[in-house]
């Protein structure tokens, strides 16, 4: 009678053996925190171009943190983004992202290099020495960034190639003409700022457009940087690191 038992036992045991084998935690769970997805996850479409996973960003080198050039955010700030892309899409026209989520020890990362010092970059901070970069708000000692719901971004035509090459910012990425690239530390990415080219004022009026419908809201001194009006997580910062599964 024990042994008529103990071989059912014993078959269980080893079939949840066999199946802890194939498919080790990593492949059965996502590591990413509850209400957090990866963008491609949820709409592949949009191009995504992460600067702080590399070295062309202010730093000029890859930031902590950033383990994939990879884009994740909130599940809502992610669904609310691709409904972005719809209408970008039927323009003939795609959503390029440079940051989304950022842990909070990037954040860190970013603050102890400002306090570095030294003199301006003409490519990044043209105007101000890098110890300014903080009491500019140019860089943050904290970010929303790292609370999953804020992402950088602009429009790109994916038919055609740009011959846009800004002055101050990120490299040409065949981005439609903003005025200046991404991570511009100068008056001139204030999304309001005037005077600029006619052409460059109406795509930051529709980027603005485009993002404030689905629910995004700007901030006034960088027109490539919006948060989700109703973030899931006001309040929270992460530090999980990007990965890219």
């Amino acid at each position: 009678m024990y042994g008529a038992r103990r071989r059912p036992l014993l078959g269980a045991f080893f079939s949840a053996l066999t199946l802890a084998i194939a498919c080790p935690p990593s492949a059965r769970a996502d590591p990413l925190p509850a209400g957090f997805v990866r963008l491609a996850n949820i709409d592949q479409t949009i191009h995504q171009d992460i600067r702080y996973a590399g070295r062309e960003n202010f730093l000029r080198r890859k930031v902590d943190g950033y383990d994939a050039p990879v884009c994740i955010l909130t599940a809502q700030a992610a669904r609310a983004l691709s409904s972005v892309q719809k209408t970008m899409t039927a323009k003939g026209l795609t959503l390029v992202v440079f940051d989304c989520y950022r842990p909070a020890r990037a954040v860190a990362d970013m603050g102890r290099w400002t306090r570095e010092g030294g003199p301006p970059d003409p490519q990044w901070y043209p105007t101000v020495e890098r110890g300014d970069l903080i009491a500019k708000g140019y860089v943050g000692e904290l970010s929303s960034h790292s609370r999953g719901s804020t992402v950088d971004l602009a429009i790109a035509d994916p038919g055609k190639g740009s011959d846009v090459h800004p002055a101050c910012g990120a490299p040409d990425v065949g981005t439609l003409d903003f005025g200046t690239g991404f991570d511009c530390f100068d008056p001139m990415s204030e999304t309001a700022h005037r005077p600029l080219r006619a052409e460059a004022a109406a795509n930051r009026k529709m980027l603005l457009a485009a993002m404030r419908t689905a629910g995004f809201r700007n901030y006034a001194r960088e027109w490539w940087h919006f948060t989700l009006a109703k973030e899931p997580f006001p309040k929270q910062r992460f530090d999980f690191p990007v990965t890219a599964n």
